[in-house]
């Protein structure tokens, strides 16, 4: 899925139940600082700076709702006010929903990586970057307790050297957060309590271990940081959400079929495996899971009967949450455990998420639907082959070039607003 756009011209030990800090963050914590790259010019590596510190000014500015000092950091021309109308909308958005959740933000540490570097002229450069931020926050009854969660967003930045600072002149940018009001009233300081991790199968573990070492950029995932190259990358291609979801399902031990897979040969993957409307037919098709509840923020958090704090509160690591806007459903995250209040977390690609609030960037034009995942009995073995990519099973292929061939439809964009 490709969350709203802000369109302008220009193996790791996982947290199955409660998340605190992760040590995953606290590593990337500590290398926020070394942000030159190696083999960078000494221009390249004065861009990369000076982007590194407007960002993570922005960022903090942002998350403070300092809006007054937010706007000295952009220029005054119609693109670059684009740009700083939809950070205050962010701003605000990161305020209500803080309110609404009875959190405190403590602060935001961001990483920029910065792929693409161009100078314009000396004091205008172009940059696509890689905004990798960690939130810091705790809950208002609890402030003792230091929580964290990580995001990554893909930027066209340019930047220009005016009246003695770098300034914003334009940002093109996938927004983590959608315009609008908040979705429900606070969530039950309590959702009756958190699984045991050992009462998980060993196939729900292998996709959760999957969904923490390849959930891409954001503060906290494996792999450097880096999605599984055995697989496209379909952020620029309508969103790589379920492309990336079917990955963690696959890790879980589902075999292919002829409708859901990915053909090696070809690096696509069917209609069903990229596409978030599709997998959820597919998976309410097949049985491999079921949609036990869904609606409004409020529906799936009142409670019921059956569900005493609500239906959100049933959901168990690996299960899985479609996001639907404007009458279809645009976006696929998998749970990948609980803060301390049992309050679900996500993984995601686009943007990546590391352990976010399952309703964090959301509104009410939003409904979710909830999943219970049946992940086969059959323990899958992981081989230790040198240099395989993940992941490579002893039993049977991971890819039937036998399959025919259907179109790829990856997660189409959500409809772009400035």
């Amino acid at each position: 899925m490709r969350m709203k756009r802000t369109h302008l011209h220009h193996p790791t030990h996982m947290k199955l139940t409660l998340v605190t800090l992760p040590i995953s963050l606290l590593t990337w914590l500590g290398a926020v600082t070394n942000i030159a790259a190696p083999g960078q010019t000494s221009p390249q590596r004065t861009a990369q700076e000076s982007v590194q510190q407007l960002v993570q000014t922005q960022m903090s500015d942002m998350v403070h709702g300092r809006l007054g000092h937010l706007s000295t950091l952009y220029q005054s021309t119609p693109l670059a006010q684009q740009a700083l109308q939809a950070a205050e909308v962010r701003s605000r958005y990161l305020t209500n929903w803080a309110a609404l959740r009875r959190i405190r933000w403590t602060g935001v540490s961001v990483m920029v990586r910065t792929p693409v570097i161009r100078y314009v002229t000396p004091q205008r450069i172009y940059v696509r970057a890689i905004e990798r931020e960690a939130y810091h926050y705790h809950y208002i009854n609890q402030p003792h307790i230091p929580l964290s969660f990580g995001i990554a967003s893909r930027h066209h930045l340019t930047i220009v050297y005016e009246y003695r600072q770098w300034r914003f002149a334009a940002d093109d940018f996938v927004n983590p957060v959608s315009p609008g009001n908040m979705a429900g009233q606070a969530v039950p300081n309590r959702y009756g309590g958190t699984p045991n991790p050992h009462q998980l199968s060993p196939n729900r573990k292998l996709a959760l271990e999957y969904a923490n070492v390849y959930c891409g950029n954001a503060p906290g995932c494996g792999n450097d940081g880096l999605y599984n190259p055995q697989y496209p990358d379909y952020n620029d291609n309508g969103g790589d959400c379920t492309n990336w979801i079917s990955q963690v399902l696959l890790a879980g031990g589902f075999p292919m079929t002829r409708v859901w897979y990915f053909d090696q040969a070809t690096h696509e993957g069917s209609a069903a495996w990229a596409n978030a409307g599709s997998l959820a037919q597919f998976l309410r098709s097949s049985g491999r899971a079921t949609e036990f509840a869904g609606g409004t923020y409020a529906d799936i958090t009142r409670p019921a009967d059956r569900w005493p704090d609500g239906a959100i509160e049933s959901l168990r690591p690996g299960d899985l949450i479609s996001y639907e806007q404007y009458g279809r459903i645009q976006h696929t995250a998998v749970v990948i455990g609980y803060d301390l209040h049992g309050v679900p977390l996500t993984n995601t690609h686009s943007n990546d998420r590391y352990h976010v609030p399952w309703d964090f960037g959301w509104n009410t034009h939003t409904r979710f639907y909830l999943w219970h995942v049946h992940y086969p009995p059959t323990q899958l073995t992981r081989t230790s082959a040198p240099n395989a990519q993940w992941p490579v099973w002893e039993r049977g292929t991971r890819h039937d070039h036998n399959l025919p061939r259907r179109p790829t439809k990856p997660d189409s964009r959500a409809p772009r607003r400035q």
